[in-house]
This record gives structure tokens, sequence and C-alpha cells, in this order.
């Protein structure tokens, strides 16, 4: 037996962009900036003395390469919400960088008020999410 699927009541459909948007996107230039820097931080394993490091040169390219790769990844993760259009997927994914955010301490005292929000009706619905 195939579900139901309701429309929402017209108290719930959004007639302005919920607060929690705004949040998440400047949550999300906060990790943009973070993870730049952490692409940025390759530079030391790429040119630094590896004697310094106590890395062989090969152990330091490598690191190199794990710092660049991560946080280049990363960053195009967290500037995708900042450029798409609402869309039902786009919710989904949106949950999931906030989610990525939980895994950090420094980040948990943010991101739980914004995983309240975000799971608010209003917010889904501004989504396009039923």
């Amino acid at each position: 037996m195939e579900p139901v699927l309701k429309p929402l009541p017209p108290e719930i459909l959004p007639s302005t962009r919920p607060g929690v948007i705004l949040w998440f996107k400047i949550y999300c230039w906060v990790l943009c900036f973070l993870y730049l820097l952490v692409s940025a931080a390759s530079l030391m394993f790429f040119l630094g003395d590896p004697e310094e490091l106590e890395l062989p040169r090969s152990g330091a390219i490598a690191m190199g390469v794990v710092f660049l790769l991560m946080g280049l990844g990363l960053f195009v993760l967290s500037a995708l919400p900042l450029i798409v259009r609402p869309k039902p997927w786009v919710w989904t994914f949106d949950l999931i960088v906030i989610c990525i955010g939980m895994t950090s301490a420094c980040f948990v005292p943010l991101c739980i008020p914004l995983l309240i929000f975000w799971l608010k009706p209003e917010t889904k619905a501004w989504f396009g999410r039923g």
C-alpha cells in the first residue's frame, strides 16, 4: 500500500524565508573560511623543513596532500549550500552539512540549535518538503 501524502496546511506554507536560513548561511561561510585555512596549512608540509616537522620528506608531502584534499573537498561541500536554490534534496544535503559540523566539539553548541530549527516544518516547507 502506498503512503498518502497530505498537502501542508496553509499556516505552515512559507511566505517569508525562515530565520534559520540566514544562520545556516553564516555557518557555511565560517566553515568555508576554516576549510580554506586547512588547505593553506598544507603549504606548511609542502614548503616546510621535514626535519622540523620530524617527518620524512615523503611523509610531509603525504600529509600536505591530505590537508589540501580534505580542506578543498570540505570547502566545496560547505560552499554548495550557498549557491544552490531551495529544493527538497538541498534540505537533506544541508542537514548533512550541519551534522558534519557536529563532529567538532567547538561547533556542537552552534549546530544543536541550528539542527533544532532546521527540523521545523517551516524550514522544510521553504525547501518544498512536505
